[in-house]
């Protein structure tokens, strides 16, 4: 099953801190944990390692433009001296997005997809260089491509989006400190928030 991510994290902050911002309209439904957030439908809001974690589908991509959008740019201002992460990692449709706001001001955006780079900020970090104790592709693996006809130009943009798509995994250490894959999503507990019917 695809794991589709889409996070923002605040470092030092909680989620009383985004309850008048965020969840207007809201009420808390249940507690559930990171693996319940996967394709989500609705709002999750906690905190892991001393850090807020909000999840929801469109809240990620308020961060991933050239100009931030409303809700980033309100998160911005409530947290003005805070370290701010949006993430977005979807395997189901290959892409994939990630921002570093430090003391309000964005330090780099990235967005894009297994086609194309949609828009693009700042210089890289740490976590975009590819390690080389772990490469991407084995040599046989890119000899295997070659040899089912793949030019190296579709080679070098299938590596561009294997680097670029594992970046928001490893984003996820600044702030909760471990990489996505080492973390066990059933210990990162949120509460699950629904709608307020209207009467």
């Amino acid at each position: 099953m695809a794991w589709n991510k889409y996070y923002v994290f605040v470092k030092g902050a909680g989620v009383k801190d985004v309850e008048a911002l965020l969840m207007q309209d809201l009420e808390p439904e249940k507690v559930v944990s990171l693996f319940d957030t996967n394709k989500p439908q609705t709002l999750f809001a906690g905190e892991y390692n001393g850090c807020l974690i909000l999840v929801e589908k469109d809240l990620p991509f308020e961060f991933l433009g050239a100009g931030l959008a409303a809700k980033a740019r309100a998160l911005v201002a409530l947290f003005p001296e805070a370290e701010i992460g949006a993430l977005l990692q979807n395997a189901s449709v290959g892409q994939y997005g990630y921002t570093v706001i430090k003391e309000g001001k964005r330090i780099r955006t990235k967005h894009g997809s297994e086609k194309e780079v949609f828009f693009e900020f700042g210089t890289p970090l740490e976590e975009e260089q590819e390690s080389p104790d772990e490469p991407l592709f084995e040599e046989e693996e890119l000899e295997e491509m070659r040899e089912d006809g793949l030019s190296e130009k579709e080679i070098r943009e299938i590596i561009r989006f294997e680097r670029e798509f594992r970046v928001p995994g490893k984003l996820v250490k600044r702030y909760l400190g471990v990489v996505f894959n080492e973390l066990d999503p059933a210990t990162v507990k949120l509460m699950q928030y629904r709608r307020v019917e209207e009467l």
